[in-house]
This record gives C-alpha cells, sequence and structure tokens, in this order.
C-alpha cells in the first residue's frame, strides 16, 4: 500500500524543533522519566523492572486491566492497546470500511483519516 506522503509530519520533521513557540502540538506536555517517575513513589523501582520485548497482540494485560478501570462495562477483553493513534485508525479504518462506503472526516484534520480511507477504496476496487 503506497499512501502519499503525510503533510503534517513532514512539516513537523523540518519546523517541530527549530521553533521557538510549539502552539500545534497534539501530545501531552514533554517531561524526562524522572519527572514523570517522581508523580508516584515507588514507581521508579517498577520502572526498571519493566519488560520491553514483545508482548500479547491486543497489549500488555497488565496496562488493558487498568484501562478497564476508566469504564463501567468494559472488560479487559474489549481493550485493544495500540502504540500510536496511527495504528489504531489504520486497524480502525481496513476493519470497518469497505469499498464504496462513505466517510465524513473533519477538516482540517490528521491526513490519515482520508489518505486510509482512500486507499482502502483504491485496494479493494483493484
Amino acid at each position: 500500500m503506497k499512501l502519499p506522503a503525510f503533510k503534517l509530519e513532514r512539516f513537523f520533521a523540518k519546523y517541530e524543533f527549530k521553533a521557538p513557540y510549539l502552539l500545534c502540538s497534539s501530545d501531552c506536555e514533554a517531561m524526562t522519566i524522572e519527572e514523570l517517575l517522581s508523580l508516584e513513589s515507588g514507581t521508579a523501582s517498577k520502572f526498571n523492572q519493566t519488560w520491553l520485548g514483545y508482548t500479547e497482540t491486543q497489549g500488555n494485560p497488565e496496562l488493558r486491566q487498568v484501562i478497564t478501570g476508566s469504564y463501567q462495562k468494559i472488560g479487559i477483553e474489549d481493550i485493544l492497546v495500540h502504540a500510536s493513534a496511527e495504528e489504531a485508525i489504520f486497524i480502525f479504518m481496513n476493519i470497518a470500511l469497505k469499498s464504496g462506503d462513505h466517510l465524513i472526516v473533519h477538516f482540517p484534520g490528521y491526513q490519515s483519516h482520508i489518505s486510509i480511507a482512500r486507499s482502502i477504496d483504491w485496494l479493494q476496487s483493484q
């Protein structure tokens, strides 16, 4: 599958770390690992024991269990953990959409909402 260049990422690659003020980020405030771990006692030792190998395809079971705590009627079997929004968008659209479907996307927005949907329509029409 060939998707068009992601213009926002190309823009960020060029300017994100050179601009004096960054007013366009959709991620959380940057901090060091030390600052993050200082927010809760005991996390530094837990962090040092974190496994960095492969985990289950749905995501780490412990993380999925913690996520279920935010919901009343969702169990661990209902949770999928993704590495990024891009991965989640790609997987969702490839599962939910088929050629000829119509998708309403607000604009301006994340380019993959449009690019991935268009690629699905093109692939399935071949």
